[in-house]
């Protein structure tokens, strides 16, 4: 059985560009809905900040604001040009690998997609599980990642 329902995680990387194609694929051979989805990380305010620290990072955020919807508008466009059909886009904010899970959940996808790639185990030891991994690990549906090395694979949990 196939997903109904396909959720596309990106960011604009060279893997998410590869996960963009496999995801139209995909998408367009089985009559899946294609859902994509572009969040900003908010980054953890300080407690108490100056005004003028709270200035600066509002500024910045709504600066990362505008170079999201640009990206997601074009990653949505190219994914248009390729022959796919996006069903819905969604800008969002917070913690990226978190709202992915969640929106995941809300929109009831069947399947997961995002680009990554592998990185060296002592990075994965001192700098934890990156984006995808998380996604990974934590999903409780099954998540597809595709990286410049092919499809590394399903991951489906239970």
């Amino acid at each position: 059985m196939f997903p109904t329902r396909v959720l596309l995680a990106t960011d604009g990387s060279k893997e998410a560009v590869l996960a963009e194609e496999a995801a139209v694929e995909l998408a367009n051979g089985t009559d899946s809905e294609l859902h994509v989805v572009y969040v900003v990380s908010r980054v953890p305010e300080v407690p108490y900040p100056t005004s003028s620290a709270r200035e600066r990072s509002e500024a910045f955020l709504e600066r990362r604001r505008l170079v999201g919807l640009k990206l997601l508008d074009k990653r949505v466009g190219r994914i248009e040009e390729i022959g796919g059909s996006v069903t819905a886009s969604y800008y969002r904010e917070g913690n990226p690998e978190r709202v992915v899970i969640r929106l995941g959940e809300e929109i009831e996808a069947g399947l997961i997609m995002t680009g990554g790639q592998r990185r060296p185990w002592f990075e994965r030891i001192f700098l934890g599980a990156g984006f995808s991994e998380f996604v990974s690990k934590k999903a409780d549906r099954p998540v597809l990642v595709v990286s410049w090395q092919g499809l590394r694979g399903v991951t489906v949990p239970g």
